[in-house]
């Protein structure tokens, strides 16, 4: 996992995060906004390298779907996964697809908050005192949504990243 939260990183600082889909570009990958229905947020084709994403959703949520979706195409686009099999029908499959979301969402979170200044802002006394921190920190992190907040403290809880 540590590889990803690096990837993360390098591209953030080569390329900064002010437009996701100028940088999906650079990346070789395309968004597209298109209505996808009232359960599917996010879609990545891989044979295509096209993210689409709902143009209905909040522009923090869309950020978090674009990164999400890059994860996608930097890490998963030649690994054969069926999204809709059930996981009755192929245990092995319902693995790498959970394994793939959550790589995914790893890499949005770091990609969307500079893992130095969240650890840098975990150190603090107030975080350490709040019971539930989280709306605080997604507040001092604006440009991601708090879903993000949540993975990276829940993931360096975890995984001691």
């Amino acid at each position: 996992m540590r590889h990803i939260i690096e990837k993360a990183n390098e591209i953030r600082e080569k390329y900064g995060i002010d437009d996701l889909e100028l940088l999906a570009s650079k990346l070789g990958a395309e968004v597209v906004e298109l209505p996808l229905g009232r359960i599917i947020k996010e879609v990545y084709i891989k044979d295509e390298g096209v993210i689409v994403i709902d143009p209905n959703l909040h522009p923090y949520k869309k950020r978090h779907l674009i990164a999400h979706g890059l994860a996608h195409h930097l890490f998963h686009r030649n690994m054969k996964v069926n999204y809709f099999l059930d996981e009755r029908d192929d245990r092995f499959n319902y693995w790498k697809q959970r394994r793939q979301e959550k790589e995914a969402e790893v890499f949005a979170a770091y990609l969307l908050i500079p893992e130095d200044k969240l650890n840098e802002k975990l150190r603090e006394e107030w975080v350490k005192e709040s019971p539930d921190p989280i709306p605080e920190l997604a507040e001092e992190f604006r440009d991601c949504q708090l879903k993000a907040v949540h993975d990276v403290i829940h993931l360096s809880d975890v995984f001691g990243l």
